[in-house]
C-alpha cells in the first residue's frame, strides 16, 4: 500500500477543481484493500494498479485509465465507470457468468423482473400487458451503471427497491440476448433492447 495514499488524493481532487493539485499517478500503484469508497479520482492514471480487494464503491472513476488495473475481488458497486479505459484490466465481471449467477434459466430464455413508471416515465409505445414485446435500444457500455435500455433485475432486488409496485415477470428469449448489457458496476441491475411481459408477480 502507498504511503502518501491522502496525499495523492487531495493534490488530485484540487486539480480537478482547477485549484492546483496534481493529477493522481498511480500507475503500478500498491492498492490491495485500499478504502477507496467515494473516492474522486475521475481522469486518474491507474494504468497496472494492483486494486484487488479495493473498495471502490461510490468511486467516481469517470475517465480514468484503469488499462491493466487487477481489479480482483474489488468492489465497484456503484462505481462511476463512464468514459474509463479498461482495456485489459483483469477480473472485470463476466456479463455471462452474472446472468446464469442471477436470473433465472428456462426453455425459451431468462427470466427477469421489472417495476414500471418508478424513476422514469415508460415510452409511450410500451403496452404493459400480458404477452406484449417491449423494445428500447440500451446504451451499450458497460462502464455505465444506468443508461438506456430495458432495466430489469432479479426479484429481490426489484421487491428492494420499488416497495408498494406492481412487479412484473418478463422472459429475456434466447434469441434477444446480443441485446443484453452487463455493468462492471452493477447494483444488481442489467439492461435489455427486448422483452415480453409474462405476469405481474406482486403488488
Amino acid at each position: 500500500m502507498i504511503e502518501n495514499l491522502q496525499e495523492v488524493l487531495s493534490a488530485h481532487l484540487k486539480w480537478i477543481n482547477g485549484d492546483g493539485g496534481k493529477r493522481a499517478n498511480l500507475v503500478d500503484a500498491n492498492l490491495v484493500d485500499a478504502d477507496l469508497s467515494y473516492a474522486n479520482l475521475r481522469g486518474a492514471n491507474l494504468r497496472r494498479a494492483d486494486l484487488r480487494r479495493a473498495d471502490l464503491s461510490y468511486a467516481n472513476l469517470s475517465g480514468a485509465n484503469l488499462s491493466g488495473a487487477d481489479l480482483s475481488d474489488a468492489d465497484l458497486s456503484d462505481a462511476n465507470l463512464s468514459g474509463a479505459d479498461l482495456s485489459g484490466a483483469k477480473n472485470l465481471l463476466s456479463a455471462i457468468h452474472y446472468i446464469d449467477a442471477h436470473f433465472e434459466r428456462t426453455a425459451d430464455g431468462y427470466i427477469a423482473y421489472k417495476a414500471f413508471n418508478g424513476q422514469y416515465q415508460s415510452p409511450a409505445s410500451w403496452k404493459i400487458e400480458p404477452g406484449a414485446v417491449i423494445e428500447e435500444v440500451p446504451n451499450p457500455d458497460r462502464c455505465t451503471a444506468c443508461g438506456s435500455g430495458i432495466n430489469v433485475a432479479p426479484l429481490d432486488w426489484v421487491r428492494e427497491n420499488y416497495s408498494g409496485k406492481p412487479i412484473w415477470k418478463l422472459l429475456i428469449r434466447w434469441e434477444w440476448l446480443p441485446g443484453v448489457v452487463v455493468p462492471f458496476a452493477t447494483d444488481g441491475k442489467i439492461r435489455c433492447e427486448k422483452a415480453e411481459l409474462i405476469e405481474i408477480v406482486e403488488v
